[in-house]
């Protein structure tokens, strides 16, 4: 639940609006519209695949997904020139002490827009419905309303921290470094998801209990 919010979901959502008009899109109900759409579709199929092709299935290749798409989303605002105030795009700044960059947003604003479509898509087929289902399942029947409220706590709170120190984090390491650092997180989900999170599909509540309980027996499946 943590790496969910830590992955940084929430600012993509709010600075979308943003992001899109660099890349030429005035209209901000049309950016908000494109990514609920991405957002709806991703999670009906993340709640059909599931099922079908199991839980770690789909976390670990959508965390890389997350990951990749924050890496290419700052390497965006690292090379693009920001518009100025008269609508030229044309200039040249230097955004690094010898390196010259000469790209204007408009070059490369599908750039911006893939990010964003690529992130919602891999976040909301997996990593959004996937954690809270993987939450309920993990925990035995004897903490689970304890666990699960606990769970939904560190998921709001993280969502805090990331809201709360995203200006800060923009003005410390510049706005690709955080979004670079948002990668990490993901690129840790991935690890974390890969190496430590066991397959439920298909499993009883005790026999995932079992899972975590090596002394128990396995259960014998009563169909």
């Amino acid at each position: 639940m943590a790496f969910q919010m830590l992955s940084g979901v929430d600012v993509v959502e709010f600075n979308a609006a943003g992001i899109f008009a660099t890349a030429g899109f005035s209209n901000g109900k049309l950016a908000a519209i494109t990514v609920g759409l991405v957002q709806f579709v991703a999670a009906g199929l993340g709640c059909v695949l599931m099922d079908k092709v199991g839980r770690r299935i789909l976390l670990w290749p959508a965390a890389l997904g997350m990951c990749v798409s924050l890496v290419t989303l700052g390497v965006y605002f690292l090379i693009y020139i920001p518009p100025k105030d008269g609508g030229s795009t044309s200039d040249t700044v230097s955004m690094l002490s010898s390196i010259s960059h000469s790209v204007p947003a408009k070059d490369i604003s599908w750039l911006s827009i893939l990010c964003i479509v690529l992130f919602n898509l891999m976040f909301s087929l997996a990593w959004g419905p996937v954690a809270w289902l993987v939450m309920a399942e993990i925990n035995p029947l004897r903490v689970r309303g304890f666990a699960c409220s606990l769970a939904a706590l560190t998921n709001w709170s993280m969502a805090f921290v990331v809201t709360y120190t995203y200006n800060s984090m923009v003005n410390a390491l510049t706005i690709q470094g955080t979004y670079w650092v948002y990668a990490g997180i993901s690129f840790l989900g991935f690890l974390f998801v890969y190496f430590l999170l066991p397959e439920t599909k298909g499993k009883t509540l005790e026999e995932i209990e079992a899972i975590f309980n090596k002394d128990k027996h396995n259960y014998e499946r009563i169909d």
